[in-house]
């Protein structure tokens, strides 16, 4: 086949978009491939960005903006107001929370809520979003137990005045001027404007709890990281509102950490003062039972030995008690197996004893500084996990404290038994010694001692009473607002900006439909499309033109371009070249007989052989041209002929070739038609009748052109081939599918048909810009846009 002269007629490349078609060809994707595409589904690149810049003005146009404030506040230890003044103290979820987060969380409380909720009265609520309540009311109160409902604010009949109706009823519930307070049921405020926005302002009343659900969905807080500051917003469409809803959100997070801590040492104070009543009780009741036994038995007081003998019999009954209360703590300790209590631990650090143990005391903050470090490796988000290796060599040190722990306890817990045995035995030897004084004495002595102990218990819960006193009026807030609520600052796009993003969604998704339905379009559009489908060159390529459309369905007569259009026109000139393509291939291997057939009825077959036909007659040749479409003939009707008698006539002996021929239909040029339609034309067509009619066509003629009928529904066209020289395809461009085209390119093959080439018809010029050079009032040739750009860029720089 003559690929050399294919090439030439198809040096432009049109591109088929399709990856798979485009690697296939040999070639790579350029900007106008992309481009001819976008130009070929400009519909889908139109209505997709319409329809979604459409649906994003329609969706926006009624969207509330939203503003957004923040403020920062900085949290500090809470330990500093509710840890021990004068103990150790060991905070077991100390060890194991992070105490920034742990407050912060009190922000989405629906305690704290309530209470902004009642500071800022925001029960009432305004159904419009676009109206803001600051611009409208001021001074509002709203009663806890105000009843739910639905109100509107109108103008009144009179001048100067309004009215407050129940929306639901219809009732009047308040009319006044605008300096009057509006008056409703278990709510107030002010009007600060008089006009109303659209004449009216609809509010209702909600529930605190209902009002709280809002304020805790709008909160968002953040803790910054390696800080114990928290970035607190509030998210509204009240930009009146918003900084005012978050500053009092931190205020009630300020005085909620105080408050706390006030009601525990109010508790503690109270739990005390309860004790030391008792206490007070007891001791005036043990006064009264002394006084009470002197009087009665006329004794008034010890002598100077006995006396002596009372107080180190007290002193020594109270040390045995303090060795049996540490002792007891001592032993608690060592029952645990793994570890020592957090509790326990507590209580280790607050003994007198053990603080003078200087083996236990070591160990104690030991064990405090690891618990720290670990605390601070694994708190938090980013903090280590408990299998990580750095953790779990402190949990190994951890134990190993635990251990040195335990043997300094054991060791002062025998320390501890050794002092309670001699301490009993000096106890019970002052008891003997005593007991050899007079009996009175000794009761004296006895209710002495129970009344110094009550004595001491009520000076020590006076004591702890007095201190709880002073830390309630000392403590203070433990969250600082750094910086108070920003001015409230919209956030989302407006309507302007969705518009431009509908616009480029738009876009994006009308090109990428674009590629897709290229992507999916399984038809043949370029000569690159015919070499990678079906592998035969190119003969040539028919341009799209409307006034020769009316074949398109196949049902109406071919038009001949050489007649109707102009010399030059780019369809003219089209044959042209594929007269001489079909020269070129004949001059490597002789072709006189040439069939012309397409995949499918409508594809211009029989307009392309009346064409090829007649520019062949031009050129000074003896032509042929036989119309073998012997069910569908159009032949005819193209040059204006009568049907018969034609081909029918002549292959089953009804007349001779010189009877059915018209000669001289165009300069050179002789036609014979179909004749008349026979039942069997495949048979006819393959008869020896149809060779012999050849062989003498071929004596007389220099070429002959045969129309036959399309290849894929009837048989006509492969029963030719083999008779013929040369098979000459008619593809229409955007209509002949892919697996059409290689079907016919099969059933061709098994008869072993010559195919010359393809005809390419209705070619877009978007396909091939080079057939704009013999375009009418065209005197020069058209130059690619992305040649002129070089041009330029190549003149500035």
């Amino acid at each position: 086949m003559a690929h050399t002269t294919a090439e030439g007629v198809t040096g432009s490349k049109p591109a088929k978009l399709p990856a798979a078609g485009l690697a296939s060809a040999g070639r790579e994707v350029h900007l106008k491939d992309l481009a001819a595409v976008v130009s070929h589904h400009w519909r889908v690149v139109v209505i997709v960005p319409a329809l979604v810049t459409g649906a994003a003005y329609f969706t926006g146009r009624d969207a509330v903006t939203q503003y957004r404030s923040q403020l920062t506040v900085q949290i500090s230890s809470p330990k500093q107001v509710f840890a021990r003044m004068d103990d150790i103290d060991v905070d077991e979820l100390a060890l194991r929370t992070d105490p920034v987060l742990s407050e912060a969380l009190v922000l989405t409380t629906q305690q704290l809520a309530l209470r902004v909720v009642d500071a800022l009265d925001l029960q009432l609520e305004l159904i419009d979003p676009s109206v803001h309540r600051g611009n409208v009311f001021a001074a509002v109160q709203v009663e806890p137990d105000a009843p739910l409902g639905d109100y509107v604010l109108l103008h009144s009949d009179a001048p100067r005045r309004f009215q407050l109706q129940d929306e639901l009823t219809g009732a009047l519930v308040w009319s006044g001027t605008r300096q009057e307070t509006v008056e409703g049921p278990g709510f107030s405020f002010q009007l600060l404007t008089a006009q109303l926005p659209d004449g009216m302002v609809r509010f209702r009343i909600v529930s605190p709890e209902a009002a709280a659900a809002w304020v805790n969905a709008s909160v968002w807080y953040g803790v910054r990281e390696a800080t114990n500051a928290v970035d607190i917003t509030f998210t509204g469409s009240d930009p009146t509102l918003v900084p005012h809803v978050l500053n009092q959100s931190a205020l009630q997070l300020r005085l909620d950490g105080a408050d706390r801590a006030r009601q525990l040492a109010t508790q503690r104070a109270q739990h005390i003062l309860v004790q030391l009543d008792r206490a007070d009780n007891d001791l005036q009741a043990k006064l009264r039972e002394l006084q009470e036994f002197k009087e009665g038995q006329q004794i008034t007081d010890l002598s100077a030995e006995e006396r002596a003998v009372v107080q180190s019999i007290q002193s020594a009954e109270q040390e045995r008690q303090r060795i049996l209360i540490e002792l007891s703590t001592l032993r608690e300790a060592l029952a645990y197996e793994d570890s020592i209590g957090i509790e326990t631990l507590n209580r280790l650090a607050a003994l007198q004893g053990s603080a003078a143990n200087a083996a236990i005391v070591f160990q104690i903050h030991s064990l405090l500084d690891l618990y720290q470090e670990q605390r601070t490796l694994t708190a938090g988000a980013l903090g280590l996990s408990e299998d990580n290796p750095q953790v779990g060599a402190i949990s190994q040190r951890i134990r190993a404290g635990h251990e040195a722990l335990r043997a300094a306890v054991e060791a002062a817990a025998q320390g501890l038994e050794d002092r309670r045995a001699a301490m009993g035995a000096n106890i019970a030897e002052l008891r003997a010694r005593l007991g050899t004084f007079p009996g009175k004495a000794t009761r004296i002595a006895q209710l002495e001692i129970e009344r110094d102990i009550l004595h001491d218990t009520y000076s020590y819960l006076l004591g702890q009473y007095q201190q709880v006193q002073m830390q309630e009026a000392s403590i203070a807030p433990y969250v600082t607002i750094l910086d108070g609520a920003s001015p409230p600052m919209p956030i989302g796009t407006n309507l302007r900006q969705k518009i431009l993003l509908g616009l480029l969604v738009g876009l994006l998704l009308g090109i990428g439909g674009a590629f897709f339905l290229e992507y999916l379009d399984q038809t043949i559009k370029t000569a690159a499309d015919v070499e990678r489908v079906v592998g035969v060159p190119v003969l040539g390529l028919i341009p799209y033109e409307p006034k020769l459309s009316v074949v398109a369905n196949g049902g109406r007569k071919p038009i001949l371009a050489m007649r109707v259009l102009d010399p030059d026109d780019p369809t003219v000139e089209a044959y042209r070249s594929l007269r001489t393509n079909v020269t070129f291939v004949a001059a490597e291997r002789p072709v006189q007989v040439v069939a012309v057939t397409s995949p499918g009825p409508g594809e211009g077959k029989s307009t392309t052989a009346a064409n090829l036909a007649l520019v062949l007659a031009q050129s000074g040749n003896r032509v042929l041209l036989i119309d073998g479409d012997l069910r569908r003939p159009l032949i005819h009707r193209t040059f204006q002929l009568v049907d018969e008698p034609g081909l029918t006539d002549v292959l089953i002996g009804n007349a001779s070739m010189r009877e059915a021929m018209r000669p001289d239909v165009a300069e050179n040029l002789d036609v014979l038609p179909s004749g008349p339609k026979p039942p069997n034309p495949a048979e006819l067509l393959g008869s020896d009748a149809m060779r012999q009619l050849l062989g003498d066509a071929r004596r007389d003629y220099a070429y002959v052109v045969l129309d036959t009928p399309p290849a894929l529904p009837v048989t006509d066209a492969i029963v030719v081939g083999a008779s013929v020289d040369a098979m000459i395809l008619v593809f229409r461009s955007g209509d002949t599918e892919e697996s059409a085209a290689q079907r016919t390119m099969s059933q061709l093959g098994r008869v072993h048909a010559r195919i010359a080439g393809v005809v390419l018809n209705s070619v877009s010029q978007r396909h091939d810009r080079y057939y704009s050079y013999y375009s009418k009032g065209s005197n020069r040739r058209e130059r690619s846009p992305g040649r002129s750009i070089r041009e330029r860029l190549t003149k500035f720089l």
